[in-house]
């Protein structure tokens, strides 16, 4: 009887001993691992306001695009078109309505037809200057200084849309360039900031890393995943 005593003494002393050591343990991980997932929320409402951002900057950049290429008119007759057949859509059952909207957009194509013919042949016009001049000077046109003036100011109009493309182009990339690598930088620091700490706590945890659209471009950011408890 005494020899049983003894044993379940001994147990409950081993008991009592280990236990806050395992309680201590099992705090440290559950830490842990509430670091890691605020980490986480936090790191995804970076990537989801930095994806917002970069679509911003796409939609703005193709809509300059748009202007550039068609020209201000063009632009601005095709965006009341789109809104006039927005309103096409709702007007449902309402005939008199919709005999109106649909003659206002069968004028407004026929404005843009008329704009983008304009636009088609300024440019031919100035090609076919162009062609008249170059022919000019390699006949050997005595006033050869005079000419190339004239075209180098008919290639200045043509290329001047080209340059603001490009202006608008190399802006977009930077704008883009610097919303990424300002999440992903910011991102990589936060996780390896709570990679340490848990580590601290005994639990193991590496950047789980995931693909992510920003506009037209895929990049890997970096969330946190437990490895090891």
């Amino acid at each position: 009887m005494k020899k049983i005593l003894s044993i379940l003494f001994s147990a409950a002393l081993f008991l009592g001993v280990g236990s806050p050591a395992l309680a201590a343990k099992d705090e440290d991980v559950q830490k842990a691992l509430e670091m890691i997932e605020k980490t986480n929320k936090e790191i995804d409402k970076k990537i989801e306001k930095a994806v917002k951002k970069a679509d911003e900057l796409q939609v703005e950049y193709l809509t300059e695009v748009r202007k550039i290429e068609e020209g201000d008119k063009v632009f601005k007759l095709k965006e009341e078109k789109e809104k006039a057949l927005k309103e096409l859509e709702k007007a449902t059952k309402e005939e008199k309505k919709e005999k109106k909207l649909e003659e206002k957009i069968a004028k407004i194509e026929d404005q843009i037809a008329e704009q983008q013919a304009k636009i088609e042949e300024k440019i031919n016009e100035i090609q076919l200057d162009i062609e008249e001049l170059t022919v000019q000077i390699a006949s050997g046109d005595k006033n050869t200084e005079k000419l190339n003036k004239k075209l180098s100011k008919l290639e200045e109009k043509l290329d001047k849309k080209q340059e603001k493309l490009l202006e608008k182009t190399e802006r977009y990339a930077k704008e883009l360039q610097k919303v990424i690598d300002n999440v992903y930088n910011e991102t990589l620091e936060m996780s390896a900031e709570v990679i340490k700490k848990a580590a601290d706590k005994g639990v193991i945890a590496e950047c789980s890393w995931t693909l992510v659209r920003f506009a037209d471009q895929w990049v890997w950011i970096d969330p946190v995943r437990v490895v090891k408890m």
